[in-house]
């Protein structure tokens, strides 16, 4: 089994006395691509934070790289991890190139000039993406699909090992969803390891080897999309009927909704 770039062991997170993960277990190696999917309030976004450091969990660990990330410095982190949040981004009056810059910031100490591998690695970031025509406008200006895909190019252009997508086909359009998808199978057959958090399951069934159902704080379901995707555990996670069927042109399993339970089932 590959050494794993990103491992948490029994992850336990509380808020204000109330459980929010309850014993989570989840590692990623070089090219893999793992899915978490869940109801509102199943604490996704909440394992993300846990992941990248930005909080720490009342018990278990997450080691990056074999380290506890609890033990490495946020410039470090941010060397070997990146995270494409599902957020507005801060107006600081950033044109899109700058704002993408704003990646390699990681990889110099202090105050430092934009170096000419800098903007190299920035503007292969803006082609993957597709916002090279974007470049001298303001990002505050832009819909909220082009700014996702802005938040996408500055963590391409950290060069992380491993990347943490948290909703990130929220206000993309359908050809910017196929684009990202694209995107994502590229970037994880060059070595990066992804965990792509998302509501959309057959966005995340398309795309992941593996994915976690998560519910109330557990990992309720996990392995490969055909195991996952079923009427049974989406009826058991989610409260809904559907219909779950193989996508013609992927093999892969796809869902359709068709009604909610009721609370008696």
């Amino acid at each position: 089994m590959a050494f794993p770039i990103l491992e948490c062991k029994d992850i336990e997170f509380a808020y204000a006395g109330m459980s929010i993960l309850g014993g989570i277990s989840l590692s990623v190696s070089k090219g893999d691509l793992v899915g978490v999917i869940g109801p509102n309030g199943a604490g996704k976004t909440t394992l993300i934070n846990v992941q990248s450091g930005l909080l720490c969990p009342d018990f278990g660990t997450v080691k990056l790289n074999g380290q506890d990330i609890t033990s490495v410095s946020r410039q470090k982190i941010a060397r070997e991890l990146a995270v494409v949040t599902q957020d507005a981004s801060p107006d600081f009056g950033f044109s899109v190139r700058e704002e993408v810059m704003l990646g390699r910031s990681p990889h110099h100490g202090g105050l430092h000039f934009d170096t000419g591998r800098d903007r190299s690695i920035v503007r292969e970031a803006m082609e993957r993406t597709g916002i090279v025509h974007l470049s001298d406008r303001n990002a505050a200006s832009l819909s909220g699909g082009e700014r996702q895909r802005v938040r996408i190019a500055r963590s391409l252009a950290q060069q992380p090992k491993v990347l943490l997508m948290d909703e990130p086909t929220n206000h993309l359009d359908l050809y910017s969803q196929l684009s990202l998808a694209e995107l994502m199978r590229e970037i994880r057959q060059q070595g990066l390891a992804i965990i792509l958090v998302s509501h959309d399951i057959d966005f995340v069934a398309g795309l992941c080897d593996r994915i976690n159902i998560l519910d109330q704080g557990r990992f309720r379901f996990s392995g490969s999309p055909d195991a996952v995707i079923t009427e049974e555990n989406l009826a058991a996670a989610f409260g809904i009927r559907a219909l779950v069927d193989t996508n013609p042109v992927t093999g892969r399993p796809r869902m359709t909704p068709i009604g909610r339970l009721t609370p008696s089932g």
